[in-house]
């Protein structure tokens, strides 16, 4: 018995020695982070090839494009967003989203902006919490921080510039406190008029309804000790600007637009125009092409989209990854399989060694 197991150990010598060895190099190259750049790409193209997602129409957009800018100028005067807001108002959104900073008074309408922000509970402004090489950080309106009716519009680039992770909220290093983002704070408005349970798990986890939002770890997935500071997760796009109801600013403004589009939903005011520079790569385009853009407030509204979805529709809340433990074991498998397969074949193609003494 004790001759037949060496015979059969080195038999399978190759596979024995292959298969951990192999399983410790690719682990090894991956915890340096060096199939990132392959892993990015790979995730970006189920993105391109998964089925379309029906349009969300709990949420409408009213972009600010380069049309708009030759009507209204830049940047825009506080009585002209005042105008907006009360035009939109007079629908009964929901929640109201203002992707415009207006930290400082663009006259004139400086007064009547001030009444709208005075008398809009559920309208949220945004404040911009970290600075970077090339941006700085930027105040909320005053009057709506004042109201707490702001939350942080700041976005998470990864290695490749584009955005794959959006956070739930993040820290003010400036006051020391955290902060929503902007659209969980519209998202929690939408939820909250629908009477869905909203909170903090035991362990600080979000939960909407019956799902737990679980935060994102430095190494979940393809990454590696990617910044995972404050409470961020995995964005599971729903799609372009086309995914949602979308109509211009002057469109509003000039009364040409369905005098129920607005109601009970989520309408979110941001620029889209390409001279405003709030465009930013996204996961939909190879590696091959040149990555594709999507304006900040299109963003937004995946992100409030994927919330909803999850409370409300039983969409996946995020993308799932794999534990480290558990990568290492498909890896293994994988390693097992390979080598395996390459050794049965060549050992079938060639006479079996003589017994061992």
């Amino acid at each position: 018995m004790w001759e037949k197991l060496k015979q059969k150990v080195w038999q399978w010598r190759g596979v024995l020695v292959t298969v951990p060895s192999v399983t410790a190099v690719v682990i090894g190259i991956r915890s340096l982070g060096l199939l990132q750049p392959l892993e990015f790409p790979l995730l970006d193209q189920f993105f391109l090839l998964r089925s379309r997602e029906p349009i969300d129409s709990r949420i409408v957009i009213v972009e600010y494009n380069e049309a708009d800018i030759k009507t209204w100028k830049w940047p825009i005067p506080d009585g002209t967003l005042a105008k907006l807001i009360e035009t939109i108002k007079r629908q009964q959104p929901a929640a109201i989203g203002l992707d415009f900073y207006r930290d400082l008074p663009v006259n004139p309408g400086q007064a009547a902006l001030a009444r709208v922000f005075a008398t809009t509970p559920n309208l949220i402004g945004v404040q911009k919490t970290a600075a970077s090489a090339d941006s700085s950080a930027v105040d909320p309106p005053p009057l709506l921080k004042k109201q707490d009716q702001v939350g942080a519009n700041d976005f998470i680039l990864d290695a490749d510039n584009k955005i794959r992770r959006v956070p739930i909220s993040l820290l003010d290093k400036k006051t020391g406190e955290n902060i929503f983002s902007f659209g969980f704070r519209l998202a929690a408005i939408y939820l909250e008029s629908k009477q869905v349970p909203l909170g903090l798990t035991p362990d600080e986890l979000v939960y909407a309804g019956p799902v737990v939002f679980p935060a994102f770890d430095k190494n979940d997935g393809g990454y590696v000790r990617a910044d995972d500071r404050g409470y961020q997760i995995i964005l599971n796009y729903r799609g372009e600007a086309h995914r949602f109801n979308i109509v211009t600013m002057t469109q509003v403004l000039e009364n040409q637009v369905p005098a129920d589009l607005m109601r009970d939903r989520i309408v979110l005011i941001g620029p889209t125009a390409e001279s405003l520079k709030d465009l930013f790569p996204v996961p939909y385009s190879s590696s091959l092409t040149t990555p594709t853009r999507m304006a900040g407030v299109v963003i937004h509204a995946n992100f409030i989209s994927q919330i909803l979805s999850a409370a409300l529709d039983g969409r996946q809340p995020t993308l799932r990854t794999l534990s480290e433990p558990q990568e290492w074991l498909w890896v293994l498998c994988w390693s097992a399989i390979g080598a395996l397969l390459t050794w049965v074949q060549r050992y079938s193609d060639r006479p079996p060694d003589p017994d061992i003494e």
